[in-house]
């Protein structure tokens, strides 16, 4: 007689994630026999539930048993097939059903074997679709001869306290005599069927071997399951000291403590138990039923042991406080991409759901850099960036390597993009599961460390965004208390609301009027600043910190709340106790009062002044001055103000696709360049802190929205554009002048002029003055009046020319996009060429006969004459340097067209001469000697 054991595991994938979801018929279905497909629209993804007609997309899996890669797919998606059209069942919605014979729809070649079937369910276009819980396909097992296995319970081990019962129900997969055994002894049969039912009973503490068998003439195939049957849990307060998480005690044990409230047990699953249920590792409960602990020894010193905790017999979670996670469904990825070198593997088959890691003697990271310079609020210039899309590599040590980058440019403060540990592994990061541990797409937790120490060395603090409004469904503080696998959190959560308070959430949002979160939250923001030495956050949709219920309503949610003003303010307290030079910066966008009291308080703020820049860079004119903490009426110069974030459309992008073609062509890359120098000059001239998104400063382009969560290409390469390195160097021009002067950060006074198309704005430090003029209308603006509040010598910081005023006024010509910026102290000029095309390049060909239109002498000396066809009378002329200024000019009567201007104060170089009326302008250059 032959005996095989069959690994219950190999049916784990499918039945135990997806029983509620999609069943089939018969429940152990084989390749050459009749399988209907039953699928329930509203479990799952449930993004069919409603849908009048659900398609099966379906693909024979010939690879392996375990396998998941699709080798046979006969239908297309997308498409309106009949052989993939599924039938409703009668009387139900949202149930819907598929018969096929696997071998005959398939057609697998001699040789080939259908192990499993791949499901996807989706509507007729594929436009929605249905999935498990975890958005994964579902696999369908198919037998390969006679076997046998539990449909339930749905796991390999089970844990039931004393008194509770289990139904057990045992399918084989073809008629059998059946046979249920409970540690050896029989205790329920079946003759000639398919399916064995029979109800266990936990009248005592123990461990219990279930093994079923099936016998077939001579063959007999058995599966094996245990069940633990535990009493209450023991009592025993916690001991000294020892706080929430993995508690390192030795170099060989820890203590694990569970924040589980009125849970009833909780056992300790890993490794160094072999992933089963056991007796001796029930954990332990304090007295007021808040905590589970257990003292673990026995470890390997240096050792990894990957854990989980089964509560209550049915839940298994990870260790919330946990820095490094092991994911079921995404490690793969990171294995085969090296991208966490020596990365253990998921424990597949022994356990479901994200586990955790755990090991003693770790060796600590060495900070080296523990002394650098910390800017003051106002002097920050933030660089947001998502480790993922600032390079191809999308790891925390390919950041590290462009951090001179950064450095060059001249940015003091790197704003990291969510890498605490999020769902799936291309993510921006706002949808968070565990808030301890660093994601292991972009590297080991000492990868980040080295980042935010080599970004020290450099004086550049680091900001984290981080994400506390939400928690997303893997989270444990999500798991411990909700619907099903993944669903929503119930009532009894003692972190999170059944329904979010506010719009715009998404994931599951927490309560932050709960003790329970209030203590998450503090210990989450010391961790980050104490284990990782970061210097501050900028908070993740801080407005949602509130339990007034606003519904969908975003106005309400926007206005003043004094709940939400002390919640905030009892976070700042919190942080700064123990970190009293950490930036606290908030994406608030509610009420100026609000808003107001809190920067006062010293938290700072998100200014955003994208959709003002936006209109500007298609060639529109906005006031922008509430970009300027003043305008607000703030005490205190925290309005981090930005023309572009991670959740706006980019600027130049605007300029490209939407700019005005006329009088200008703001689409052509020359005039989109010259228009987003222009916004810049202003926007960093107003004073306060500034942050600008990656890549913002060489002009990226590409659209956000055409697919706004997906990767984005670097264009590293647009910085070996002249036009886009005109740009970059505007950009580092304009930080190197707020990194030196405190003018741009904290002036004596600022006057902002923001409402015309000629703009201005002044700023006076002690003695020393900028003035800032500029041209955002698309034509040019001959004889502009430009006031100076003290006479004498001026310089343009952009070229280096000294300019004398004699009055309080000057006039100057300025052509569209034009801009100067003036100081009366001589700054060094800002190296490589930055400023709109000069002149003397811009010149188009003439438009009249070359030999009618000259200049002479070449050379010129003391005069120039200049000879013009006999069909032009009375006409303008002006004499003008390459950077535009007017040296002379004045309107031409005679009648012989010889014309004789003075240019003898003319310094030695390069001048243009323009004649202009209404029709045109021509212009001619000429050399001075």
């Amino acid at each position: 007689m032959k005996k095989i054991i069959l690994l219950f595991s190999l049916f784990l994938l499918f039945y135990s994630s997806a029983v509620a979801q999609i069943t089939t018929i018969p429940g152990f279905p084989r390749a050459d026999s009749n399988v209907k497909i039953i699928y329930d629209a509203t479990q799952g993804t449930s993004g069919l539930q409603g849908v009048n007609q659900v398609y099966i997309h379906i693909g024979a899996i010939t690879t392996g048993p375990t396998s998941t890669s699709w080798s046979i797919v006969p239908t297309q998606w997308g498409v309106d097939d009949p052989r993939a059209r599924m039938k409703k069942v009668e009387g139900e919605e949202n149930i819907w059903e598929f018969e096929l014979v696997p071998n005959e729809f398939f057609n697998p070649t001699s040789g080939q074997t259908i192990y499993r079937l791949g499901v996807v369910f989706r509507n007729v276009d594929g436009t929605r679709e249905g999935k498990t819980d975890t958005n994964q396909d579902f696999f369908i097992n198919l037998s390969q001869g006679f076997e046998v296995f539990f449909q339930r319970p749905s796991t390999n081990s089970t844990l039931l306290e004393v008194g509770e019962s289990q139904e057990i129900r045992i399918i084989s997969s073809e008629p059998a005599n059946l046979s249920l055994f409970v540690n050896g002894a029989e205790v329920a049969t079946e003759t000639n069927k398919e399916e064995l039912v029979y109800t266990f009973l936990a009248l005592e503490e123990g461990d219990f071997e279930l093994q079923a068998s099936a016998r077939s003439g001579q063959d007999e195939r058995t599966a094996l399951i245990n069940i633990s049957v535990v009493g209450p849990s023991p009592q025993e307060a916690l001991p000294s000291g020892v706080r929430k998480g993995i508690n390192y005690i030795s170099d060989t044990e820890v203590i694990l403590v569970l924040e589980a409230p009125k849970k009833k047990n909780a056992f300790v699953l890993g490794d160094f138990n072999d992933w089963e249920i056991r007796t001796e590792f029930q954990m332990k409960q304090t007295p007021d039923k808040e905590l589970f602990w257990y003292h673990l020894k026995d470890l390997s010193p240096g050792e990894e042991y990957i854990f989980q905790y089964l509560v209550d017999g049915n839940l298994r979670i990870g260790d919330p406080y946990a820095d490094k996670v092991s994911d079921p469904f995404h490690d793969d990825e990171i294995i085969q991409q090296n991208r966490y070198p020596g990365l253990k593997p998921y424990p597949k088959g022994k356990t479901e759901f994200q586990a955790t890691f755990l090991q003693t003697a770790q060796q600590p990271y060495e900070w080296k850099y523990l002394n650098y310079k910390k800017p003051a609020p106002e002097e920050l210039v933030v660089y947001e960036l998502l480790v993922r899309d600032f390079d191809d590599r999308r790891t925390f040590k390919a950041v590290t390597e462009r951090l001179d980058y950064l450095k060059d440019l001249g940015i003091n403060a790197i704003e990291l993009m969510p890498v605490k540990e999020f769902e799936g592994n291309i993510s921006w990061g706002y949808n968070p599961s565990f808030f301890f541990a660093v994601d292991k797409f972009y590297g080991p937790k000492n990868h980040l460390k080295e980042l935010i120490d080599e970004a020290h060395k450099r004086d550049m603090v680091v900001i984290l965004d981080m994400v506390l409004n939400h928690a997303f469904g893997q989270s444990p503080y999500v798991r411990l208390y909700n619907d099903g696998d993944f669903g929503a959190p119930t009532e009894d959560n003692p972190w999170l609301n059944r329904v979010a308070k506010h719009p715009f959430n998404v994931g599951y949002d927490f309560n932050h009027e709960s003790p329970y979160t209030k203590a998450l939250v503090d210990s989450v923001n010391n961790y980050w600043l104490t284990e990782y030495k970061v210097d501050g956050f900028r908070f993740d949709l801080s407005k949602g910190f509130t339990q007034v219920n606003s519904g969908d309503n975003v106005s309400l949610w926007s206005q003043r709340d004094e709940s939400r003003i002390a919640i905030w303010k009892n976070i700042y307290d919190q942080i700064k106790k123990n970190h009293p030079d950490a930036y606290v910066i908030l994406e608030h966008f509610a009420d100026n009062s609000e808003e107001r009291e809190l920067a006062d308080y010293g938290m700072m703020f998100w200014g955003n002044l994208n959709f003002d820049f936006r209109e500007m860079a298609k060639g529109g004119s906005r006031n922008f001055d509430w970009g300027f903490y003043q305008t607000r009426g703030w005490s205190k110069n925290n309005l981090v103000s930005y023309m572009e974030s991670h959740d706006e459309e980019r600027t130049m992008w605007e300029s490209l696709t939407w700019g005005q073609t006329s009088p200008l062509n703001i689409r052509t890359l020359k005039n989109a360049v010259n228009r987003n120098q222009l916004m810049a000059a202003f926007f960093f001239a107003i004073p306060g802190p500034k942050m600008l998104w990656q890549f913002e400063e060489f002009g990226y382009d590409l659209e956000l929205n055409n697919d706004r969560l997906g990767i984005k290409p670097t264009r590293w390469n647009y910085l070996d554009n002249p036009d886009r390195l005109r740009l970059w160097r505007l950009y580092k021009a304009m930080i190197q002048l707020k990194n030196e002067h405190q003018a741009f950060n904290k002036p004596e006074n600022a006057i902002l002029n923001l409402a015309q198309n000629l703009k201005s704005i002044r700023l006076v430090d002690g003695d020393f003055q900028v003035l800032l003029y500029g041209n955002f209308g698309l034509t040019d603006i001959n004889n502009a009046d430009l006031s100076f509040p003290i006479p004498g010598k001026w310089y343009n910081y952009f070229t280096g020319e000294e300019i004398e005023v004699t009055g309080n006024s000057k006039t100057f010509r300025l052509r569209a996009n034009e801009f100067f910026l003036f100081t009366n102290r001589k700054l060094e000029k800002p190296e490589g060429e930055i400023l709109m095309e000069d002149l003397i390049t811009s010149i188009r060909p003439e438009e009249i006969d070359p030999s009618a239109f000259k200049i002479y002498p070449v050379p010129a000396g003391n005069y120039i004459w200049v000879s013009l066809p006999s069909d032009y009378k009375g006409f303008n002329y002006r004499v003008m340097d390459v950077t535009g200024k007017v040296l002379t000019e004045s309107i031409y009567t005679g009648q012989d067209n010889i014309l004789q201007v003075d240019v003898k104060d003319f310094r030695a170089g390069l001048y243009i001469f323009e004649i202009f009326d209404n029709r045109q302008v021509i212009r001619k250059r000429f050399l001075k000697k």
